[in-house]
């Protein structure tokens, strides 16, 4: 039984037996704190949420590690985690024992990140050491994860209202492209993929005879390396494959053919890294056309051109999702409902539809009464 004696010495040890019936003591000189002390483990004990007071001295960047380790990503999400640990996570909590990084330790590092990152990419940063952190909770290294207090609060993300490019810019970014490379933003803005799903397109993905093309792999950068993977998501979809889509196909395959299935590919056969593409040719068709070479002019923007066009076409929310490849409708609606018809005009033309349908009915009536 757990309890509190006196020693020869004057103080007061309290002891308990943990979970695993390891004996536990530590020494108060008054006996009222020992028995405090005591109280408070026998609680935890009873509650379920007992962590071992020696658990957390463990250093965040050692359980960081295993942590790490452990994880499943993929190659790029691995990539990309090792990165924002290694830059801005440990260099401030690799040393620090895990029982010592508190809410107001964690603000403090949000406050430090916001100076020189965008709160967007904080808040990606605090995900990852809240992941870190919500392990050793589950782990019962700690008794719970700091990030998840009140007290710490990420920067808030400025909403930019996203600005579709004309017809006019879009065609003219087109144009500005070399013939080699003119059938991808056309693919980009045709049929709305994103610019690694269009350089991971597949001769056998596209479908001229079903107007369809099948989104089943993309190419991705890890480390300098391009190589095929799954959409993002892991979501293979089907879209629409438009006439003009198929026809700028079609000549470019006449011209250029496929190498290992392969639609697009580097002029010695290889697959397309984004970062040379972007460099050496989106931007230079981007000045061409005189479109500014800003970070939301990439060709992301061609995606989004293809939004504003099916939305005002009257495609809906849901079927948009499906062509974008959107896991959730609710971030497609929260993207680009600024785009779609007002609800005031949709019921302003309703009613001036059905007025011209009476109209109509009454002149009807009235010449057949006649």
């Amino acid at each position: 039984m757990p309890g509190v004696k006196k020693l020869p010495s004057g103080r007061y040890e309290a002891w308990y037996r943990d979970p695993a019936n390891k004996e536990k003591t530590r020494q108060f000189a008054k006996k009222g704190d020992a028995q405090a002390w005591l109280n408070a483990r026998i609680a935890s004990l009873v509650r379920g949420d007992y962590i071992d007071p020696k658990a957390g001295r463990i250093t965040f960047g050692v359980f960081a590690e295993e942590w790490f380790e452990a994880q499943t990503f993929d190659d790029s999400t691995r990539e990309a985690v090792e990165l924002r640990l290694r830059v801005h996570i440990l260099p401030t909590f690799g040393d620090l024992e895990l029982r010592a990084i508190k809410a107001s330790t964690v603000q403090a590092w949000l406050r430090s990140r916001q100076r020189t990152c965008a709160p967007r990419y904080v808040r990606v940063m605090l995900a990852s050491l809240s992941a870190v952190l919500g392990a050793a909770a589950e782990d019962g290294v700690i008794v719970r994860n700091p990030c998840a207090s009140r007290a710490v609060r990420a920067p808030a993300v400025a909403d930019t209202r996203i600005v579709p490019w004309t017809h006019e810019q879009v065609a003219a970014v087109i144009d500005a492209h070399p013939d080699r490379w003119r059938a991808i933003p056309v693919v980009a803005a045709g049929c709305g993929l994103r610019q690694g799903e269009v350089f991971g397109l597949r001769v056998s993905d596209v479908d001229f005879l079903r107007h369809k093309v099948l989104v089943c792999q993309q190419v991705k950068l890890v480390g300098s390396k391009p190589i095929l993977a799954p959409p993002k998501g892991q979501k293979t979809r089907e879209v629409s494959l438009p006439d003009h889509v198929a026809v700028e196909l079609a000549e470019h395959l006449r011209q250029y053919p496929a190498l290992d299935g392969l639609v697009f590919t580097t002029r010695t056969g290889h697959r397309m890294n984004r970062n040379t593409f972007n460099t050496r040719v989106w931007k230079a068709a981007l000045s061409a056309a005189g479109v500014e070479t800003a970070r939301g002019n990439g060709m992301h923007a061609l995606r989004h051109w293809y939004a504003s066009v099916q939305l005002e076409a009257g495609t809906s929310i849901r079927a948009l999702a499906e062509y974008l490849g959107h896991a959730d409708p609710g971030f497609t609606l929260r993207t680009y409902t600024h785009l779609m018809p007002t609800s005031e005009d949709r019921a302003r033309e309703a009613i001036d539809a059905a007025f011209g349908n009476l109209a109509d009915s009454s002149r009807t009536t009235g010449a057949s009464e006649a």
